[in-house]
């Protein structure tokens, strides 16, 4: 930081010793002033200006526009690896940027028009950083949005805090975007924040309700049909701004057409003329909107134009306006007591509302094509097909037509420049019709929602317009493909062979939608498929999907045993429909590769070897669910047997994206097979993790496990109570105080509880001492049958009288209650549990009580028959010993207490936040446990010193709950410690770790 500062120091000196020759118009200019000062001043914060280390233009750190023109653009966009995070637009030293209003709204333009999170106003005197969450204006001042504002002479005293807001170092390394949080909430309520997209698509749901109404009400269309009509006429609209604002050709602008006396005639010779000149088949029909209301249509088209809205077109970059259509798709229009509202639609079709990070897009998109490309020729590139079979609004089609596009333009400046055209500034494009070809034989999608294909489509035509202008398309007529054989309405997961179609009514054909794959790339096999899948459990498709679907899916597909999720059968789907050497890559969630319902996919993949490369999240968040988190990974497979894979792991997004910081390691392809993938990208805890796999047998077939109780009624507590809930105790009853009243309940109803829920209680080790001071009221006898009503009125009149005072916290929804879900529930068992499980699980049983979600290992050695709460994810579930297992629970106990138990079950448990993974039932069954050799004396000897040393330290926990003297407990503990560290020593001599 320190020579940061000294050449810092430099550079203002240097302004301040001209200062007054600076300030002059007449003098000195912009362009100057960008050379000599703001250049610099972004070197020296580590921006590699002039793109010195020679990346590829879609790389480069800094695009700069024309330093001696006005272009419309900011003179300089901040990426990460091609990514724009922020612009900067500079001026001249005479203008005065903290008081001119002009230039800030200009700089929050771009910077709010293009999705980023601040933009920087300079003149070098000033530097400005703005929120550009917060849409401009007209009217505002230069202060609207301003996070800091620094003169010059502040520059060096604040360069620490400069540096961490727009250095090269700070968005390379994922400071950038923690620091704006912490500013950005500290100056504005959030509540003034409307990024560009929640903007536009406030604005076109606005507009879909007022047409939705209009062609309702004026002639009384179906829904579906208003949901279509309604989606072409925004989609027309849309396409007309953006020709205009990037200057494309137009027969006249909407808003020219507002002040025409015969405005609706003069919108129909518009769309006809567009027709015409792009031949897209987006204006291919009659619209039925010109014989209707002309102020919402004039309303609609006002608001694309400022003052009523902030929108510069030519600034909402393609993968926008995909987000922005991904939030559109998820709502569709319904009709409510008479009026038409927007409703979202069933997750079946859709993901939950989120769109795929764009630096997750760009990597599968490159990691794919470079590897499929390398070396081709543009005639090459031509012959491969590449398709995304749940494309949604064409986010990765969108950035696969852009690489192609980026990739044969290097070539030709490589190979044959003169092929490509010329822009200026030292930069090439390729022509129109090039750039058409390669949309129309290399890009193909599938998806179930007609209105999502209708969207890719019009999202991929944006894209093959980007760059033109009015003269590079004046003299074509028939601009645009139609793109209809490219991107397929349909089910790509139900072909007409994995269904019996015959079977299927009119209904079923609607709402399944089966796809024939003849209809798409001559029905030939792709050379790469990619994308997002949606990720939809068992339930959720049991509960919204038609019954023959469902059916369709458990009985046609391998990776659809039992317990499934939706994104697995795409896997499955996806490695069909490439050909042999092709290439896949997704993001799905990561927790495939750890449940048990991932059992049959994680067996194709490893059986077939098709793993290339597989990385983790952990628990990062790469989406921006609102109450939901998904704990991510991409996956890249090859359709033919890999002997190795790359497995990386990631902990930090801006770092791994930009090449400066990730854990990878090659691993052999071996390693993987049904059980949890034990990865991680350490090569000395990869080779533990063999080690403990080598000469092992699943736990599961040498102990019983089993979760605790669950009772759906816990918030609040209606079962259990404390001790300090007891008012007084006899030798058959507690009284107690529940919601400030009293009750009797009889002890012979209870069990001792245990659910930690203070802090003390819950930071417990495998030898801790432990109690618990819960007690649970248990209504069922030792076979683990309900008590029934007699019963209960008969033997525990006052517990049932304390349940009775209850009851509407307890009334279960399947006999008419609205809080508690009991499967099989009647009238007569309204008390029952929620769950029947583990109720015969605590009678006279040993067991190791485990904390399923804990940082450090927790497993209680419970001679007590204590009940614990429900495992699974969270809580406890519990190990007992299996009859006519030789392992004694001892040194199950001590087994699992070892770090490196505790190290492998970090890697195979499901990741949580903050560094929390799970240790339930599903992982312990399939947990490697050392196959010893009972009839080897040395093994027989370890094993038997293990036990020997457990057992005393139960012993040794039991004396310290007594009242003892200092040093009779200190030479306890002493010993405790000593047999502690040497069951871990034992532990890893026997399995020679």
């Amino acid at each position: 930081m320190n020579d940061i500062k000294i050449a810092l120091k430099k550079l203002v000196d240097k302004f301040e010793k001209d200062y007054v020759y600076y300030k002059d118009a007449n003098k000195y200019n912009e362009n100057n002033c960008r050379l000599e000062f703001i250049d610099e001043f972004f070197k020296i914060l580590g921006w590699d200006i002039s793109n010195e280390q020679c990346k590829s233009p879609q790389y480069r750190e800094v695009i700069t526009e024309n330093y001696q023109a006005e272009t419309g653009r900011p003179d300089y966009t901040m990426t990460l690896n091609g990514i724009q995070k922020f612009h900067v637009e500079a001026k001249k030293p005479s203008v005065e940027v903290e008081k001119h209003s002009k230039s800030s709204i200009q700089a929050r333009s771009y910077g709010w028009n293009s999705n980023l999170r601040i933009s920087v106003l300079t003149n070098f005197e000033y530097l400005i950083i703005y929120d550009t969450s917060i849409p401009p204006k007209e009217g505002d001042d230069s202060n609207v949005a301003a996070i800091k504002i620094y003169n010059y002479k502040e520059y060096v005293n604040n360069i620490k805090e400069i540096y961490e807001l727009i250095s090269k170092e700070s968005v390379y390394n994922g400071t950038f975007e923690f620091i704006l949080d912490t500013y950005g909430l500290q100056v504005y309520d959030k509540g003034l924040q409307l990024p560009v997209d929640e903007y536009f698509l406030n604005s076109i749901n606005r507009w879909r309700l007022s047409i939705g109404n209009l062609l309702y009400k004026t002639r009384g269309y179906e829904i579906e049909i208003i949901n279509d009509y309604v989606q072409e006429f925004i989609n027309q609209i849309i396409f007309l701004r953006i020709c205009e604002d990037r200057r494309l050709p137009t027969y006249h602008k909407l808003k020219e057409i507002l002040e025409e006396k015969e405005f609706i005639k003069e919108m129909d010779k518009l769309f006809r003329e567009a027709d015409k000149k792009y031949n897209s088949r987006l204006f291919r029909d009659e619209n039925i909107l010109f014989d209707l209301n002309n102020d919402v249509i004039r309303n609609t088209i006002e608001e694309l134009y400022y003052p009523k809205s902030p929108y510069a077109f030519n600034f909402i970059q393609p993968n926008i306006l995909g987000e922005i259509y991904e939030l559109f798709l998820a709502e569709q229009l319904v009709i409510q007591d008479g009026q038409v509202v927007l409703q979202k639609k069933d997750k079946s079709l859709h993901r939950d509302v989120v769109t795929t990070p764009l630096e997750i897009v760009k990597y599968i998109v490159n990691r794919v094509l470079e590897e499929c490309c390398r070396n081709k020729k543009p005639s090459e590139i031509l012959k491969l097909r590449i398709a995304d079979i749940a494309c949604g609004s064409g986010i990765f089609l969108i950035e696969v037509y852009d690489w192609i596009i980026k990739y044969i333009t290097e070539w030709y400046i490589k190979n044959d420049i003169k092929h490509l055209m010329s822009i200026g500034n030292g930069n090439y494009k390729l022509s129109f019709d090039e750039k058409k070809e390669i949309l129309e034989k290399c890009i193909w999608g599938i998806d179930i929602d007609v209105h999502a294909v209708e969207v890719a489509k019009f999202n991929l035509i944006l894209k093959l317009l980007e760059s033109e202008t009015e003269p590079s398309l004046r003299d074509k007529q028939k601009i645009l493909p139609d793109l209809g054989n490219n991107i397929r309405y349909g089910n790509s997961l139900i072909d007409f062979g994995k269904i019996s179609y015959s079977k299927l009514t009119q209904l079923d054909k609607n709402e399944i939608v089966p796809f024939d794959w003849e209809n798409i790339n001559n029905g030939e096999l792709f050379d790469v498929i990619l994308g997002n899948p949606p990720y939809v459990s068992t339930e959720d498709m049991i509960n919204l999907l038609n019954k023959k679907e469902v059916k369709a899916y458990k009985s046609k597909y391998n990776t659809s045993k039992g317990q499934f999720d939706k994104y697995f059968i795409f896997v499955e789907r996806a490695i069909e429909k490439v050909k042999a050497n092709g290439i896949i890559g997704c993001i799905i969630p990561n927790k495939f590769s750890k449940i048990k319902s991932g059992e049959s996919l994680r067996e194709m993949l490893s059986k077939n070897e098709y793993v290339e490369e597989y990385i983790d999240f952990g628990s990062l968040q790469l989406f921006k669910y609102r109450n939901k988190t998904i704990y991510s990974s991409i996956l890249i497979l090859k359709k033919a047997r890999q002997r190795e894979f790359k497995f990386i792991e990631v902990d930090n997004i801006s770092k791994w994206f930009s090449n400066l910081e990730s854990k990878k390691v090659k691993v052999e392809s071996s390693v993987l097979g049904n059980l949890p993938w034990a990865l991680v990208a350490n090569k000395d805890d990869m080779s533990l993790v063999k080690k403990m796999y080598r000469n092992s047998v699943k736990m599961g077939k040498e102990v019983e496990l089993f979760n605790g109780i669950q009772t759906s009624a816990e918030r609040p507590p209606i079962y259990w109570f404390s001790d300090k809930e007891i008012l007084e105790e006899s030798e058959l009853y507690f009284k107690i105080k529940k919601k400030d009243k009293q009750y009797i309940i009889e002890k012979n109803i209870l069990k001792k509880y245990f659910k930690p829920v203070l802090k003390k209680e819950k930071n417990l080790g495998s030898y801790d001492i432990f109690d618990t001071n819960k007690f649970i009221i248990f209504p069922y006898n030792h076979e683990g049958k309900l008590y029934d009503l007699n019963t209960m009125e008969t033997e525990y009149p006052n517990t049932l009288r304390y349940l009775m005072d209850n009851y509407l916290e307890l009334e279960p929804k399947q006999i008419g209650g609205k809080r508690r879900d009991v499967p099989l529930a009647t009238e007569e068992t309204w008390y029952q549990y929620g769950r029947d499980q583990a109720l015969t699980a605590f009678n006279n049983k040993v067991k190791l009580i485990v904390g399923v979600l804990s940082k450090k290992a927790m497993y209680l050695y419970d001679d007590n028959d204590f009940v614990i709460a429900s495992g699974g994810t969270a809580g406890y579930c519990a190990i007992s010993e299996k009859e006519k297992s030789n392992y004694q629970l001892e040194f199950i106990q001590a087994y699992l207490t070892h770090p490196f138990a505790e190290k492998l079950l970090s890697i195979i448990g499901s990741d949580f936040e903050n560094d929390f993974y799970s240790r339930g039932t599903n992982i312990l069954e399939r947990f490697p446990l050392k196959n010893i050799n009972f009839n080897d004396e040395y093994q027989i000897k370890l094993y038997n010193d293990i036990v020997t040393n457990v057992k005393r330290i139960h012993e040794i926990n039991k004396s310290l709950k007594s009242n003892l003297s200092k040093a009779s407990r200190q030479v306890l503990l002493d010993e405790k410690k000593y047999l502690v560290n040497n069951a871990e020593a034992l532990v890893t001599d026997i399995y020679n770790l």
